[in-house]
């Protein structure tokens, strides 16, 4: 991860888009923003786009990054990216770990799909990419901390950072062992830029106070309404408009 700072530099962000279950509509996202509703809980994105063999080696968790980061990323013939996923492919981990309880063998393919960069390595190898990448998971920050990082390297000179973040409900028998959010499902992709000729621009200034609102909405609230946010619990951050110069 790039050093932190107290604060970044202003970057840019050109493209941005978000999933959540049977969410499309910006009333749709209001009741989102303030419930966490879903009104498709068990829907899958739309990842039609996609080389079927690719498609089939995706979880929900993978189809929900990459509806986000494909279009995010589309005519670019590479660009630099930061995944994050707070608990990732945890279903096939499931799967693998109740096997191993059974005596019985692992599958090769579940365990290479179950690692935290997986998805990103599927992503790469769609779209012939060879730009660097980085896999993140750092608990209820996973989300602020992949802004944090894509922001750095835009400030260290990068010109395109892609960051995309996706969470999915907590499969049994962890559903209930820790504090799950009421707004997973919940997939989200920013193409940061160089702020100059952006649509919007933010910065990160390091806050020393924390809030009660979740990262996932918090974000939405400054994409959709451009309102300054908190984002962050352990290490929060807050992300406000800039202007370019």
């Amino acid at each position: 991860m790039s050093q932190l700072s107290d604060n970044t530099g202003v970057f840019g962000i050109a493209r941005w888009q978000a999933w959540a279950p049977g969410v499309a509509e910006p009333e749709a996202w209001r009741d989102w923003l303030s419930e966490g509703r879903c009104p498709e809980p068990d829907a899958l994105p739309d990842v039609s786009y996609l080389p079927s063999l690719l498609r089939r080696r995706l979880d929900r968790c993978g189809r929900m990054a990459l509806a986000t980061a494909w279009p995010c990323a589309e005519g670019l013939a590479s660009v630099q990216s930061v995944f994050a996923s707070r608990h990732g492919a945890l279903g096939r981990t499931v799967e693998l770990l109740t096997a191993l309880a059974r005596g019985e063998a692992l599958s090769p393919a579940s365990f290479s799909l179950s690692v935290h960069n997986s998805t990103v390595g599927l992503f790469s190898i769609a779209r012939g990419d060879r730009g660097a990448a980085t896999a993140m998971a750092a608990g209820d920050d996973s989300l602020g901390m992949s802004l944090l990082e894509g922001a750095n390297l835009i400030a260290a000179g990068a010109s395109h950072v892609l960051v995309c973040y996706a969470d999915d409900r907590l499969p049994a028998p962890y559903a209930g062992t820790v504090q799950d959010s009421s707004h997973h499902p919940f997939a989200v992709s920013l193409l940061l830029t160089q702020a100059e000729g952006a649509p919007l621009t933010g910065r990160l200034v390091r806050s020393a106070a924390g809030t009660e609102e979740l990262p996932e909405p918090a974000l939405m609230r400054f994409l959709l309404d451009a309102q300054d946010s908190i984002i962050g619990v352990d290490q929060p951050w807050r992300l406000e408009r800039a202007h370019a110069g």
